[in-house]
């Protein structure tokens, strides 16, 4: 069901990067940004396309598609509700170095570049919350990192899935407690195998694993955190 207008940029408000600038900030971006609404599969934008502002998700979820590497680029990492790009574009006047592809239907709200601009015209603080969104973003490139470098597979599993329920994002994040908040994550596990380095067939055993201990269920190219606070607490186990 499509989100209201009203409803999904007041959600917009409590998580993720917006929800970390002032309240003066978000009036301006919310007053000028454009909402809408693209189906399962739509590219919102491709790596090497001509940067025009700020995308965030209001509901729903997109793939981060990842252009490093020799084999070109694949899926990186889901991402929903609260997520936050297109600061490198803005900064750097490039084109962007990532792409963007719904994985299911969902509600974005966009900022074009010349609406940023009016408003760091007005709001001298702006370029210092687009700082942040980069530092937010650098900050979870590294974590991520971090999580890929972890020498046992499934540690090196369950930490890469910890890391999209974050709040940057799009994880539950609501300024609440996630103890009992299920979340879908858009991954198959053949992309979630080649995120994480590991065999399809190992993949599998250790979401069965996890299925067993009542802490995930796999559906079609999705994976849903029953319990993402134990989810949590399995990974503390490895330290």
């Amino acid at each position: 069901m499509t989100m209201d207008r009203k409803v999904g940029f007041a959600l917009l408000r409590q998580c993720g990067w917006l929800a970390a600038t002032s309240p003066e900030f978000q009036d301006a971006v919310l007053t000028r940004a454009n909402y809408y609404t693209f189906e399962k599969g739509k590219w919102i934008y491709r790596p090497g396309d001509a940067g025009d502002g700020l995308w965030g998700i209001i509901d729903g979820g997109v793939h981060v598609v990842l252009t490093q590497g020799k084999d070109g680029p694949r899926a990186g990492v889901f991402a929903s509700t609260g997520f936050w790009t297109g600061e490198g574009s803005l900064l750097a006047r490039e084109p962007r170095t990532i792409g963007l592809r719904t994985t299911r239907e969902t509600q974005m709200a966009h900022l074009p570049g010349r609406a940023f601009l009016t408003i760091a015209a007005e709001q001298p603080d702006a370029w210092r919350w687009v700082g942040l969104l980069t530092f937010f973003h650098m900050v979870g490139a590294l974590s991520l990192r971090e999580d890929l470098c972890i020498r046992d597979p499934e540690a090196r599993v369950i930490a890469s899935l910890c890391r999209m329920l974050t709040p940057h994002w799009g994880g539950p994040a609501i300024n609440s407690g996630i103890e009992n908040v299920e979340v879908t994550i858009d991954i198959s596990q053949t992309e979630l195998a080649e995120l994480c380095n590991v065999s399809r067939s190992l993949l599998a055993s250790l979401l069965a694993k996890l299925r067993q201990q009542g802490v995930i269920e796999s559906g079609y190219g999705s994976i849903t955190v029953l319990n993402p606070a134990a989810l949590e607490q399995r990974l503390r186990d490895f330290d």
